[in-house]
């Protein structure tokens, strides 16, 4: 199981949390879709692209009051194809439906006619509509496509085309460095304020010395440091069991004391070939200084070119 499987799909599937993104992308921020009328739904989806065959969605909700279906594909690195991934999906989804749809009054044996059977629906049946949101995790701007027709090459002659009879399609798009976190009641406002931190050591420090990020439960401490893209914090929370603001401390603690022995290394490195210098201009022998002050071939080397 990949990490986003084990971690950001169940952190995203929260009711909570999925109602607030999608009031934030789709609706503007109006509160829309509320938690309790959504419903998670599990769908495997027949693929030409897969190695298996099949596909799954990220997160697929059903808002079983204003019968709507939203999906949710996390990403964390640009993807080109994109648009008709999602197209993709959503078509799924719709095939989906017609088939359970189909499926029901094959059961009941209530087809009027041929139209019916044929259309694998009755006329007065219903899609629920498929709304999916891209949500993207990693750093800065999606660099990847929005719009099917930027996959397209349409030239100046296919122009008329494009206007009347090609059809497009894009999806919401979410960044996550550009969400505005204080439109958001649940832990989806630090997440987003951690990850607009994450370019920012010094940033980072100070927002997890607040209280609010001292109190997190392991679900939303793990999402935040898998991706604040630093290994070694999420290998130490694993390794020794820390909540991950003491984790982030004592690994700040540690590089800074890395950084110090790196400087003293350093600084006895430049005494060392200073002296070298010293000696060289001074007359002695080759071996006599490499002898005397233990310095390397190429130290001496680097030394004499000074």
């Amino acid at each position: 199981m990949g990490r986003k499987d084990a971690v950001d799909k169940p952190y995203f599937s929260d009711r909570g949390r999925f109602a607030e993104i999608i009031n934030a992308v789709v609706y503007h921020g109006e509160c829309v879709v509320y938690p309790e009328n959504l419903v998670l739904q599990k769908r495997k989806y027949p693929s030409l692209g897969s190695s298996c065959g099949e596909t799954e969605r990220d997160v697929l909700m059903e808002d079983i009051s204003r019968r709507i279906c939203y999906g949710m594909e996390i990403e964390t690195e640009a993807d080109y194809g994109m648009p008709e991934r999602v197209m993709v999906y959503d078509a799924c989804e719709y095939e989906y439906q017609m088939r359970e749809i189909d499926k029901m009054h094959q059961d009941k044996g209530d087809y009027a006619d041929y139209h019916e059977r044929k259309s694998r629906m009755k006329k007065s049946d219903y899609l629920l509509p498929m709304v999916t949101v891209v949500l993207y995790l990693g750093e800065g701007r999606w660099e990847g496509r929005q719009r099917l027709s930027q996959m397209c090459r349409l030239s100046a002659e296919s122009g008329n085309l494009s206007e009347k009879s090609f059809r497009d399609y894009d999806f919401p798009l979410a960044e996550a460095d550009y969400m505005d976190p204080k439109g958001f009641g649940t832990d989806l406002q630090d997440f987003f304020q951690a990850m607009q931190c994450r370019r920012d050591r010094e940033k980072l420090r100070m927002l997890f010395q607040t209280e609010r990020f001292r109190h997190f439960g392991t679900e939303t401490e793990q999402v935040i440091a898998r991706h604040l893209h630093i290994a070694r914090l999420t290998k130490k929370m694993e390794k020794e069991a820390l909540p991950m603001c003491v984790a982030f401390e004592e690994l700040m603690k540690e590089e800074r004391q890395e950084g110090r022995r790196e400087g003293k290394r350093e600084g006895k490195k430049e005494e060392k070939l200073r002296t070298v210098r010293r000696m060289i201009k001074g007359g002695f022998d080759e071996s006599v200084i490499i002898r005397m002050t233990r310095c390397t071939k190429e130290e001496y080397e680097a030394a004499e070119r000074w």
